[in-house]
């Protein structure tokens, strides 16, 4: 079976595809509820672990992540979740290290500007150094 996690809501959400229309999908949520999802809002796409064990594992997974050094590692343009986590975990990061990335990435708006669904730039040193002076 192939699950998504996806972006609704301001949140993140995983779930089972039931049937993909080409510009939406119709997932299944863990909790059973069905919704459409515009492929759009799609961050990626992933075959295991389950649909309701991904955010969960990539939530432990994210705070064991120190955000200073992530922000050091950073690219220091734009950058997607997923090239991140291949360059952070290694060639070919599982569905749960690349999701706990975007947690991490999410959750740390001082040191990651979102530059769109998955999309991030590490603010400037000098914002970061105000912000956590602060």
């Amino acid at each position: 079976m192939t699950h998504v996690l996806f972006e609704e809501d301001g949140g993140f959400k995983a779930g089972t595809v039931l049937s993909d229309a080409g510009t939406s999908l119709q997932v299944e949520h863990a909790s059973g509820k069905r919704s459409k999802v515009k492929t759009g809002h799609v961050l990626m796409r992933f075959e295991s672990p389950a649909a309701a064990e991904l955010l969960p594992a990539a939530s432990a997974l994210a705070e064991g992540i120190d955000v200073g050094f992530l922000w050091e590692c950073a690219p220091p343009d734009e950058f997607g979740f997923q090239e991140f986590a291949g360059d952070y975990f290694g060639d070919h990061p599982s569905p749960v290290q690349a999701a706990g990335l975007l947690l991490k990435l999410h959750a740390a708006p001082i040191h990651f500007q979102r530059k769109g669904r998955g999309r991030f730039r590490p603010a400037p040193a000098e914002t970061v150094r105000l912000a956590l002076a602060a």
